[in-house]
C-alpha cells in the first residue's frame, strides 16, 4: 500500500459538505482556505483555534448533530481576511470537517496483550505547520491509516463513526527507558473491539485520534527540567492486513520536531492581532 502524504490524507479523511464552490476567489481575492484542529464550544457554537481566535461558522446547520467523541474537530473552511477581526472572532464558511476520537495513555511499557492488530501507517510530516499535530503543548493528534471491516460504508458518517468506535488506541511510555535528554518515545498500540469470527478487515481507511500527553510531559520535565526536542511515535505496521504474520509486520517510527511546537507557542504568546496569522494560505 503506497504511503499517503499528510496533506493528501488530511483531505481524504475530511467529510466534504454539499458545496465546494466557495474556495479561493482568485489572484486578487481576499478569500482564503484553511484547515486546522480547533476546540469545540457547545454553548456558543464557535470553535477556538490554538492561535486564540474563534471561528464562527456562517453555515452552523451543516455541523449540527455530528457524532461527537472528542472536544476537538478539524475544520476545513474559507474566510475573508479583509473582515474586521478586532474582536478575536472570524466568520467562516465550513466546507469540510474531520471527526476526532479520544485515545488513551498508560505510563508503562506496552506488553503482550495490549494490542491485537497492527496499523497500516501513522502519517506525520514535519514539513507541515506544527499545529497540524498539536493543540498548544500537551494535546497530540495522530492521523492513523488502518483496516476496517469490508462492509462499512466509509462515506456514511454515522456508519463510519460506529466502526471507528470499535478501534481503540493507547499511547504507552516508560519514562525510565524511553526518555532521553533529546526526546521521548511513545508507543502506539491498537485494539479492535467486538471482533466476530467472520469479520474481514480488508478496507483501508483512516481517522484522527487525540491524546492528552500532559502526564508524560510532566514526567519528562521532572527528569530533565525542560521539554523534549523531539517526540518519536513507535507503532506496529502491516500494510497488507491486520495479522501479525512475521514477514508482514515491522516497527514503524515517526518523528515530530517538538522544539518547533514550543517555538510556535512562544511566538503565539507574543503575537499582536490575528490578521497576520491568518494570511498564510493552505
Amino acid at each position: 500500500m503506497k504511503r499517503m502524504k499528510y496533506g493528501v490524507l488530511a483531505v481524504a479523511l475530511a467529510s466534504m459538505l454539499s458545496f465546494t464552490s466557495c474556495l479561493d476567489g482568485g489572484e486578487n481575492s481576499t478569500t482564503m482556505t484553511y484547515y486546522e484542529i480547533v476546540k469545540k464550544d457547545a454553548l456558543t457554537g464557535t470553535y477556538t483555534s490554538q492561535m486564540g481566535y474563534k471561528v464562527a461558522p456562517l453555515n452552523p446547520a451543516d455541523l449540527a448533530n455530528l457524532p461527537s467523541a472528542s472536544d476537538y474537530i478539524q475544520l476545513h473552511y474559507t474566510y475573508d481576511y479583509a473582515q474586521d477581526m478586532t474582536d478575536g472572532e472570524i466568520d467562516a464558511t465550513v466546507y469540510g470537517y474531520s471527526l476526532i476520537r479520544d485515545g488513551m495513555w498508560r505510563p508503562q511499557a506496552p506488553a503482550e496483550g495490549d494490542a491485537n492488530a497492527p496499523v497500516s501507517d501513522v502519517v506525520l510530516d514535519s514539513s507541515n505547520k506544527p499545529y497540524d499535530f498539536f493543540y498548544k503543548l500537551d494535546d497530540l493528534f495522530l492521523p492513523i491509516e488502518l483496516f476496517v471491516r469490508k462492509e462499512v460504508d466509509t462515506n456514511d458518517v454515522q456508519e463510519r463513526e460506529a466502526e471507528m468506535a470499535t478501534h481503540e488506541f493507547t499511547l504507552y511510555y516508560n519514562a525510565d527507558e524511553d526518555f532521553t535528554e533529546n526526546g521521548m518515545t511513545l508507543y502506539l498500540r491498537h485494539k479492535m473491539l467486538n471482533v466476530e469470527d467472520d469479520d474481514e478487515f480488508t478496507q483501508l481507511s483512516g481517522g484522527w485520534w487525540h491524546f492528552n500527553i500532559i502526564d508524560a510531559m510532566a514526567r519528562y520535565q521532572e527528569k530533565y527540567s525542560k521539554r523534549p526536542d523531539k517526540i518519536i511515535i513507535s507503532f506496529e505496521r502491516n500494510t497488507k492486513d491486520v495479522s501479525y504474520a512475521d514477514n508482514l509486520v515491522s516497527e514503524g517510527k515517526e518523528e515530530l520536531d517538538y522544539k518547533k511546537i514550543v517555538e510556535f507557542n512562544e511566538a503565539l504568546s507574543g503575537s499582536k492581532g490575528i490578521s497576520k496569522l491568518l494570511r498564510g494560505k493552505r
